[in-house]
């Protein structure tokens, strides 16, 4: 096959919390994201805004 599409290898990474550094969510590296609001489920229980730009959470 000449011409086959070329897929990105995915890398799963696992969203931080920024306060307590907790994981809290799996994405992959071809993710965009923002204007989601998570709660964090462990230490701190503090809500914070998604934002991942070419699969690399912004903070």
């Amino acid at each position: 096959m000449e011409h086959a599409v070329k897929i990105p290898p995915i890398e799963r990474k696992w969203l931080r919390c920024p306060y307590c550094g907790a994981k809290t969510i799996l994405y992959d590296n071809t993710a965009q994201c923002s204007g989601v609001f998570v709660k964090c489920t462990r230490g701190c229980k503090r809500e914070f805004e998604v934002k991942i730009i070419e699969g690399n959470q912004v903070q």
